[in-house]
């Protein structure tokens, strides 16, 4: 029987292994991941609390992280015709300066990074939820995998699936998330020959391309625009996540009976991109037009109200980041808050054990925490999609407290470690 069991090997779930596994040496701990750990997605923003919040849980990563910071001297914005635009990007980047240490890096960096740092035997992928029971001892989860289903028994039960997540469904039934109305492609891809940009951005905010050269030859790019709701099937139907890439039956078929192969999903995939950004500078549609098929994933960009989250833990299960807060893009603190989860929840563990009594006391300290994020995330949107942004990201998280939130170091349980 495992001590825990963590549902979900992105960023969330992987912190939370580290938190569990310092903070009780010698537990027994497996973290199950739906696919496989390649490149995908694209860039994402650690925040100086994420970054104090990982350093709590195990100093050496943070520091492992930090080569693979992509350090942009120049990054340009440009209108939706191609004619460059005033950014307030360096500006906000020099105001963060005096709060911490911010990075942008690569999504599947920070997650081969993170699981390349657990013990062997930890991770496993290409296992897919499919249920849990309870008992009044611990949970059963039963996933599917290449070589069938399998079942496992833990004390308890870590969701970290993800905003379109299975477990939280099964465990509160609250139905899925909100819609926000835009659709999203991301890629990872080599730096095409003669690519000329840094960083740089066409369109405006709610409607953008954005590429941003990595290291070792790659370039991700991602590009969000508006979608109508009553389209939302032709992207996946509300069932994709951040960078999951499942493909439904319903686009594999065709008429006949026949089965389209992943390369002409793709391939559809990038023309309804195209067709997203028509008129856009050609050098930025060239970027997307040759992407390999099989690099593009597709998805709606979804919510969840902070009223309607007030619930992270219940019995022996809890849910940690975006499938217990999802919020908008607004205020970049996704995998910030992710870290922090785990931080906290890694620590409860280490006082209260693994029991019902650590979660709830998990919940205690990270409902309200996560919540005063979430709640100003939606509200940024809102204001935006109104038309009447009144706050910038910015000034939010520092006159919210949240940048300069600080943690102390995880300790090891005396009794775990012997």
């Amino acid at each position: 029987m495992l001590d825990a069991l963590v549902v979900g090997g992105g960023p969330a779930g992987l912190a939370v292994a580290h938190s569990v596994l310092q903070a009780r040496p010698g537990a027994q701990v497996a973290v199950l991941e739906r696919s496989d750990i390649r490149p995908r997605g694209a860039t994402v923003a650690v925040a100086p609390n994420g970054l104090r919040a990982l350093e709590a849980i195990r100093p050496d990563l943070k520091a492992a992280l930090l080569p693979h910071h992509c350090v942009h001297q120049r990054i340009q914005r440009y209108s939706p015709e191609g004619a460059p635009v005033p950014s307030r990007r360096v500006t906000a980047r020099e105001q963060l300066k005096q709060y911490g240490e911010m990075i942008m890096l690569p999504w599947h960096r920070l997650q081969s990074t993170l699981a390349a740092a657990l013990p062997q035997g930890v991770l496993h992928t290409n296992h897919r939820f499919l249920g849990f029971t309870e008992g009044a001892d611990g949970v059963v989860a039963e996933f599917e995998t290449p070589a069938g289903i399998r079942s496992f028994e833990a004390a308890l039960l870590i969701d970290a699936d993800g905003g379109q997540s299975a477990v939280r469904e099964a465990l509160l039934a609250d139905g899925p998330p909100q819609f926000l109305g835009m659709a999203i492609w991301r890629a990872v891809r080599p730096v095409p020959a003669g690519w000329p940009e840094d960083a740089a951005t066409w369109g405006v905010i709610g409607q953008s391309l954005t590429a941003a050269v990595l290291q070792d030859g790659e370039l991700a790019w991602q590009a969000f625009a508006p979608w109508p709701a009553d389209q939302l099937h032709m992207i996946g139907g509300g069932h994709r996540s951040y960078v999951h890439d499942d493909v439904s039956a319903a686009e594999q078929s065709v008429a006949g009976g026949t089965q389209r192969s992943r390369e002409e999903i793709g391939a559809e995939r990038i023309l309804r991109c195209l067709e997203a950004f028509e008129g856009y500078p050609q050098l930025a549609l060239d970027l997307v037009a040759t992407t390999d098929p099989l690099a593009v994933t597709e998805h709606g960009q979804f919510f969840r109200e902070a009223e309607g989250c007030q619930t992270y833990v219940r019995g022996r299960v809890a849910l940690v980041g975006d499938a217990a807060h999802l919020a908008t893009p607004f205020l970049g603190q996704g995998c910030s808050q992710a870290f922090e989860d785990g931080l906290e929840l890694g620590r409860a563990i280490g006082e209260h054990g693994f029991s019902p009594e650590a979660l709830a006391a998990y919940q205690e300290i990270r409902l309200p925490a996560a919540s005063a994020v979430q709640h100003w995330s939606v509200k940024l949107c809102r204001q935006f999609r109104a038309g009447n942004l009144e706050h910038t990201e910015v000034d939010v998280s520092i006159n919210e407290g949240f940048l300069q939130r600080r943690f102390e170091p995880l300790a090891a349980d005396v009794a775990a470690s012997g």
